[in-house]
């Protein structure tokens, strides 16, 4: 059986020119390139890669991966994609990772992945030898992909800056994070928030981490399906773990004066609980998260929030995996969220 070394061999370029030939997934000469296509289908290389493919015009299809398709981030994101592939003559299917003895999902231009923590399951399972042209909507997590995947980042460690400065401008100085996740967790927000805070609070930042645990999730899981079929809850439920924060906070008597939520759905859970425990936002603490999509609307008070520019990201991640389907060099890019959405969740403490 014909092998990528046997057609490097052949021509004398390394193995790693013949993977991003056959696969589109990134630059080559065009003579070399035409050369190595031409080869492997003298020698009858047999993977079928992309670019064997009718020159790589089998397929019009891309695939997202991604595990949450309620989360309203997502929702944007998706639609930005589906946008800008209607444009490129290409259209786009949402997946979920498949699972064991699951084989991937076959006669694909190239695939999204929705963060990084999908990206890596998938290409450390299943498409642990699949070079299809990639990308990956990143977050800040420290996962080391491989370089054949192109990372569009939205950079969350300055954006919780940010989100920090604008509360501390107005006064706040006890700043709590809310998380359906441990501090242990890679996520940029978590450790940004660990790394501005810890000179404020220094031994007592436990007080102020506010993390449901599993254990927290199983027992109450059954109390807040509320119908739903939820049997039991997930680090991705996160209306619901906003919900249990709520109950944290106060049973814990937090005196935080501001509380920034994961994103805005753990953020609606959190508000809506306190107003049921007679917390009074902002006047008892000021609520602010990330995200920035339509869900801030259905809030009884706007929400406020760092805006991540969902269906933009989608948007050019499409347009990243286009080039790289080309056969074009693109570079990672990370856009630096700066922008607050100003609602009326956030009290500012030195008016008085």
């Amino acid at each position: 059986m014909t092998t990528r070394k046997d057609i490097a061999d052949r021509l004398g370029v390394s193995v790693s020119v013949v993977s991003r030939a056959l696969n589109n997934s990134g630059y080559v000469q065009p003579d070399k390139k035409d050369a190595i296509l031409n080869l492997a289908r003298e020698l009858g290389y047999t993977r079928e890669p992309a670019a064997l493919r009718d020159g790589g015009q089998s397929s019009r299809r891309l695939l997202l991966y991604t595990e949450n398709t309620r989360n309203p981030f997502y929702i944007e994101f998706f639609i930005g994609m589906d946008d800008a592939a209607q444009k490129l003559g290409y259209t786009v299917m949402r997946c979920r990772l498949p699972g064991p003895g699951e084989g991937s999902v076959a006669d694909a231009a190239g695939l999204v992945f929705s963060s990084e923590a999908v990206a890596d399951a998938y290409l450390n399972g299943v498409g642990r030898n699949d070079f299809t042209p990639a990308v990956c909507a990143a977050f800040g997590d420290v996962r080391q992909l491989p370089r054949h995947v192109t990372i569009i980042e939205c950079d969350l460690w300055r954006g919780t800056e940010v989100l920090i400065d604008y509360l501390r401008q107005r006064g706040h100085r006890r700043i709590a994070a809310i998380s359906p996740f441990p501090l242990s967790n890679t996520d940029a927000r978590l450790q940004c928030w660990r790394s501005c805070m810890l000179p404020e609070f220094g031994a007592r930042m436990d007080e102020y981490f506010l993390s449901i645990t599993d254990d927290t999730r199983a027992a109450n899981g059954s109390l807040l399906a509320g119908g739903s079929g939820i049997a039991h809850l997930s680090a991705e439920d996160y209306f619901e773990n906003g919900v249990l924060g709520a109950r944290h906070f106060v049973e814990s008597g937090c005196d935080a004066t501001a509380a920034i939520c994961f994103n805005e759905e753990m953020a609606l859970g959190f508000i809506k609980a306190l107003s049921a425990l007679d917390r009074r936002v902002p006047e008892d603490i000021s609520v602010i998260g990330y995200d920035g999509t339509y869900l801030r609307r259905y809030f009884d008070k706007p929400l406020t929030v760092l805006d991540m520019q969902p269906y933009r990201q989608g948007q050019r991640c499409v347009e990243a995996l286009a080039d790289l389907i080309r056969g074009r060099k693109v570079r990672n890019q990370r856009v630096v969220p700066t922008t607050i959405l100003e609602g009326a969740t956030v009290r500012d403490l030195n008016r008085k």
